[in-house]
């Protein structure tokens, strides 16, 4: 789908800047990565191969960059076999993405827009707005410092921006902005649940406070955005309701919510 431009400059470079210098002060981008980065997110899932075939890159530099990528998180393999297997297709990672974004690699960024779309599965609705939440990532990320180790998943984005709405408010001055990427969270959240069969077939049921936000489900598991009552750091986790060592089951259970296990 196309995106508007007048919704993607409105208030759009200061997020970028802000959220380029986050990205950017754990990694070291050189021209070649760059390259090789937008190669890929065009023409994804690639092989090594392809890819050094179809640029002016020996398979070698191919290797090294692809290598340096996967520890940056840039770029993920879709194989089991792992980085060194000759056939194994690459993609483009959400932070992958982003790191586009923020470096003006592609000049359309409607492109990387759609791209973040698909990556983080979001239907029309909240892809029209994704721009609303690429501006306030910096900010989010100044507040929950996992957000980037669960930055590929869109639960964990919006559990956490509804985790820490009070603390948004106060750091988002534009309030048209913070109430957009309230309801986008919202209603991406409730949209997920119902497409993926929870409250309505499976009756599940999202819970949270300023601690965790969990989504439980009465087939007996519990899926964890996010959790700071042990310290184990178990965002982007699914785990059993019968795990009766889970500290945030155990806290669940004596809110009365007893019955999880189905």
């Amino acid at each position: 789908m196309s995106m508007n431009k007048s919704l993607i400059d409105h208030g759009y470079d200061k997020g970028i800047q802000l959220l380029r210098q986050g990205l950017l002060a754990e990694m070291a981008i050189d021209d070649a990565i760059k390259e090789l980065l937008v190669y890929i997110i065009y023409n994804e899932p690639i092989t090594l191969y392809k890819i050094s075939k179809n640029t002016k890159f020996a398979i070698s530099t191919v290797y090294k960059k692809a290598k340096r990528m996967v520890q940056y998180g840039l770029i993920k393999p879709l194989s089991i076999y792992g980085t060194s297997n000759e056939r194994c297709a690459y993609v483009s990672t959400v932070k992958g993405l982003l790191t586009c974004l923020t470096l003006n690699c592609i000049d359309d960024r409607n492109i990387i827009i759609n791209k973040l779309c698909q990556k983080w599965r979001l239907r029309n609705y909240c892809c029209q707005r994704i721009v609303s939440i690429v501006r306030v990532l910096p900010i989010l990320i100044s507040i929950d410092n996992e957000i980037m180790r669960m930055i590929d998943d869109p639960k964990a984005i919006m559990a956490s921006i509804l985790e820490h709405k009070d603390q948004l408010k106060l750091l988002i001055n534009d309030h048209e902005l913070f109430n957009d990427v309230i309801n986008t969270a919202m209603h991406y959240l409730i949209s997920r649940l119902i497409i993926d069969g929870g409250i309505i077939t499976k009756s599940s049921i999202l819970i949270g406070n300023e601690k965790f936000v969990v989504n439980l489900s009465l087939g007996g598991t519990a899926y964890i955005y996010t959790c700071r009552l042990c310290g184990k750091l178990c965002a982007g986790m699914r785990i059993s309701v019968h795990n009766t060592k889970c500290v945030l089951l155990n806290v669940i259970k004596e809110l009365g919510i007893d019955d999880i296990s189905g």
